[in-house]
């Protein structure tokens, strides 16, 4: 325990105007004027190095201590606000760590210049995210979307898990369960690489949260379905979008690597497509069909600039087709359908038409011959077939 009584000028080193100690009591406080010049120190007489400073600006409570050759101040706040009772309770613990030998001073210090979330937010966007994922603008999507706006300006070390806790579960109460876990695990990976880069000295409040259980999406488009999307892209106003869709769905590319392509990527003469960096951290050369010959060879960005999709964006192409997506999944009345559903169904259609599940992972540049391994469920007719037998013996007279 920290002693009550001190010999508050030895022990704090101080000179100056003040009163001798004595004990503070919340009437005699509410008494005191404040000077119209010069300020006053008065002494608590319970715990040592504790007091009212008074001023033209008012009541302040504060504690004094020297620790290590050094005189420190501390301003714990401003009474009204701040009760008596409040302020006596501050100091013994304050001054219980200086007894301890920390320095609160200096750990309020630190505090002050601690990272904020936005800090983080900037650091991780400018040295992880827009240098080495071409995802970045779907982070900024989630943290812009999901995060409390109050956040941005907190202390990193302010953050608890509770916290983290009650947005997971409040996200994926409103927002879904799968905007909920990626949320969190951007949060995770943001704070992991704030403790890299030392703006986190604490744990990381983001980690050993149980993610929700998501639902496996196995959606793809029919042929009738397709027959249906290619009738509302007659009626795309914009000939970038016209052309995307369907390239996604005849080459089965995840929409980011399609939508950053450049021209120099593209090879009309050898009837190829390099994806110079994908999600499986490699790049993919992909041979191009004649009706996607067609679509590119066909836009107005052909010889005319950087990008095959160019954008007005910062990133110089286009980065978001939901909204394209939207009003042609309306018009060809696929209200269910996503876009990744288009990559989903050339993998299936696909499988359908009898080719190995090797083939299948190499066309859509799978990691795992597990992540292949859907498409063998998607492709019903084998199991049609031997149902239909097995009910024909069923059924024989």
């Amino acid at each position: 325990m920290f002693p009550e009584m001190l010999d508050v000028s030895g022990y704090l080193g101080y000179s100056g105007p003040h009163m001798d100690p004595t004990t503070l009591t919340a009437s005699k406080v509410d008494a005191l004027k404040v000077p119209v010049s010069g300020r006053t120190d008065h002494w608590d007489a319970k715990v040592s190095g504790f007091g009212l400073r008074l001023s033209p600006s008012g009541k302040a409570w504060f504690i004094r201590y020297r620790l290590n050759g050094r005189r420190r101040r501390i301003v714990l706040g401003r009474f009204p606000a701040m009760s008596l009772a409040d302020a006596r309770a501050a100091a013994r613990k304050l001054l219980g760590q200086v007894a301890a030998g920390a320095d609160p001073a200096e750990a309020k210090t630190d505090a002050k210049h601690e990272a904020t979330l936005q800090n983080l937010v900037d650091a991780y966007m400018q040295r992880h995210a827009e240098p080495h994922k071409r995802t970045a603008w779907q982070d900024r999507k989630v943290l812009g979307r999901y995060l409390p706006s109050t956040w941005y300006t907190r202390r990193l070390s302010t953050i608890t898990r509770d916290e983290v806790v009650e947005l997971h579960a409040r996200v994926g109460r409103d927002h879904g369960h799968y905007a909920a876990n990626r949320l969190l695990a951007l949060l995770r990976t943001m704070l992991n690489l704030a403790r890299d880069w030392n703006l986190l000295k604490g744990d990381n409040p983001a980690i050993r949260i149980k993610l929700f259980k998501e639902e496996k999406r196995e959606r793809f488009l029919s042929p009738e379905e397709v027959r249906r999307l290619n009738d509302a892209l007659l009626d795309e106003p914009n000939p970038y979008w016209k052309a995307y869709f369907p390239l996604a769905l005849m080459l089965g590319t995840r929409r980011a690597e399609l939508l950053s392509v450049r021209w120099e990527n593209v090879d009309l003469e050898a009837r190829t497509l390099r994806l110079p960096e994908t999600k499986a951290g490699r790049s993919h050369l992909l041979p191009l069909p004649g009706p996607a010959i067609e679509l590119l060879q066909s836009l107005p960005s052909r010889g005319q600039g950087e990008f095959v999709f160019p954008g007005p964006g910062a990133c110089g192409h286009l980065v978001e087709p939901a909204k394209a997506w939207q009003r042609i999944r309306r018009r060809a009345n696929l209200t269910d359908a996503r876009i990744h559903d288009l990559r989903r169904t050339l993998g299936s259609w696909l499988a359908s038409a009898g080719y190995s599940l090797p083939l299948i992972g190499k066309a859509l540049n799978h990691s795992q011959p597990a992540t292949t391994a859907i498409y063998a469920r998607l492709d019903l007719d084998p199991v049609r077939e031997a149902l239909e037998r097995n009910a024909a013996l069923v059924t024989a007279r």
